[in-house]
């Protein structure tokens, strides 16, 4: 049994998407199976690749990443989301653990809060 987490990566900033890809390579237990930059593809993304987790941005075109996780969470619940943002607005967090994700990170200081969909083996 393959125990590598799968990790997709959404995010509107091809520097972060790189960042992003470049950090989960350092762990070999990890690997991205692929990288999106809006949040229709980021759906398309999940659908195809089945990743375990997706690291969201919130500013993404078309379909933001908050409502990209809402629909994420509605049809591929086995799908973490853990949502990326600079926003630290409390209010903004409940928002995104509202909408499915299991994390929610601020890109400047760690973890804010965690919600209930909390990945297996963490």
């Amino acid at each position: 049994m393959d125990s590598t987490t799968r990790i997709g990566i959404a995010d509107d900033d091809a520097f972060t998407r790189a960042s992003l890809n470049f950090i989960v390579h350092l762990e070999p237990k990890l690997r991205v199976v692929a990288e999106d930059k809006n949040g229709s593809e980021a759906v398309a993304m999940v659908k195809k690749h089945r990743p375990d987790i997706v690291l969201m941005g919130t500013r993404l075109p078309d379909i933001n990443g908050i409502e990209a996780t809402r629909i994420i969470f509605s049809k591929f619940p086995d799908t973490k989301v853990i949502v990326l943002t600079m926003h630290t607005d409390q209010t903004y967090s409940y928002t995104a653990l509202e909408a499915g994700a299991c994390h929610f990170l601020a890109k400047d200081c760690g973890i804010i809060h965690q919600g209930t969909h909390k990945p297996q083996n963490w």
